[in-house]
């Protein structure tokens, strides 16, 4: 792992308060669950960031965690040199922008970058987990109307770049993969088990998007086994 860890609960009230401090470190409070912390953890570790996750319960989460630092109680939220920065998006932006010369957001080049938000923006995360709650006919119907919006502008909005790479942006690792990427990781093995549903079962794309990212070492780097995912999500599935 390239990162250190430290859990919230172990950390005393005047390490707590050091990390509000302009400190010139970055400290990444995350859970390794959340798909939306993993953006943040992915884009920090592909851009090299001297970053440490402190790491937050989401089942049982820290009343100081919110009460201290984050009001909205989300993950992931940082602190760069005591500076608040909240929302993945945000963050996994953020850390780009600061240590990756925005390669991955491609902040120099507005036409890709714009074509990376549209992929994001037309992404909807709230299919997946209504599925993996209730995989009724509706909620299958409205999560496969998301993917196939998202498989059709990789398809014909992207069509220049198809043949250079997976990715949108063919073999450059961009913003709508470590926005979308997180999702299609974690609900692939968690509807295949719960719901027995394939998720990216017909939409070839996307298919190739994940299997791309599954090979980087920064990916792997900020993943768990299978088996961690089915358990971490039990409560939710079977509720």
């Amino acid at each position: 792992m390239p990162f250190e860890s430290t859990p919230f609960e172990s950390l005393s009230e005047a390490e707590l308060d050091g990390f509000k401090q302009k400190d010139g470190k970055v400290h990444l409070f995350n859970n390794i669950i959340c798909p939306f912390g993993h953006r943040a953890l992915w884009t920090a570790v592909e851009a090299n960031a001297p970053f440490h996750v402190v790491e937050v319960s989401l089942a049982d989460m820290p009343a100081a965690y919110i009460e201290r630092f984050n009001r909205f109680g989300t993950v992931p939220y940082l602190l760069s040199n005591g500076t608040p920065i909240y929302e993945s998006a945000i963050i996994a932006q953020y850390l780009d922008t600061k240590f990756g010369n925005g390669e991955i957001f491609r902040h120099h080049d507005p036409e890709e970058a714009a074509l990376s938000q549209l992929a994001a923006a037309k992404f909807e995360v709230g299919p997946f987990y209504q599925v993996l709650g209730n995989a009724s006919d509706e909620n299958v119907e409205a999560l496969k109307e998301t993917l196939t919006d998202v498989e059709t502008i990789y398809r014909v909005h992207a069509a220049a770049y198809r043949s250079s790479g997976p990715f949108l942006l063919g073999s450059k690792l961009g913003g709508a993969e470590i926005l979308i990427v997180p999702f299609l990781f974690r609900f692939e093995i968690l509807l295949k088990h719960y719901r027995n549903i394939d998720l990216l079962s017909g939409f070839p794309l996307l298919q190739a998007v994940l299997a791309a990212a599954r090979t980087r070492s920064a990916f792997q780097d900020t993943i768990r086994d299978a088996q961690f995912y089915i358990d971490a999500y039990a409560k939710y599935a079977n509720k």
